[in-house]
């Protein structure tokens, strides 16, 4: 099946689940990086007992599973798989995303409250990586509310109940 987003046609439509891949990918990388530093905040010990580090932690994760949620779904729009509720899927993953990001400033901060001067290194790195990752997020959703148009408010005013059940 071939799916026709907004009034695209299939090469603009491809164009924009490429340039939304691409985003993600790039945004991906900053959380790889994030989830190992976020990782070794457990060895530094007046890190490990903050609050936020499980909920933080538990953020950065959530983003990287969207991120691959989001790839395999352009994945199977490219190879022409029939996909019930397409557009949902896509509107849903990428809002969730945003959902996420929103999560990881303030658990962050949580974290490093305090940190000693010897790992402000590490929490400066983190914050802008956090701030690459939101960035990314954020372009990844403008290009999906481009391609769906008007559909995506539609859809979106769908799928908010779904995205009401806690996930943490």
């Amino acid at each position: 099946m071939t799916y026709f987003f907004n009034d695209h046609n299939l090469n603009q439509s491809a164009s924009y689940l490429d340039a939304i891949y691409t985003v993600l990918e790039r945004g991906m990388a900053a959380k790889e990086v994030v989830c190992s530093i976020t990782t070794g905040f457990r060895s530094i010990p007046s890190l490990r007992t903050k609050p936020g580090l499980n909920p933080y932690h538990a953020s950065v994760a959530d983003i990287g599973y969207g991120f691959d949620s989001v790839q395999g779904t352009i994945n199977r729009l490219r190879n022409g798989e029939s996909i019930p509720f397409a557009y949902e899927m896509l509107v849903f993953e990428l809002d969730t995303l945003m959902v996420s990001e929103k999560q990881l400033s303030p658990n962050f901060e949580l974290v490093v409250k305090e940190a000693l001067p010897d790992f402000y290194y590490l929490v400066e790195q983190s914050r802008y990586l956090n701030s690459q990752i939101g960035e990314m997020i954020r372009e990844a959703n403008r290009l999906g509310r481009e391609i769906l148009g008007d559909r995506w408010h539609e859809i979106h005013s769908r799928i908010q109940s779904i995205q009401a059940i806690p996930r943490l």
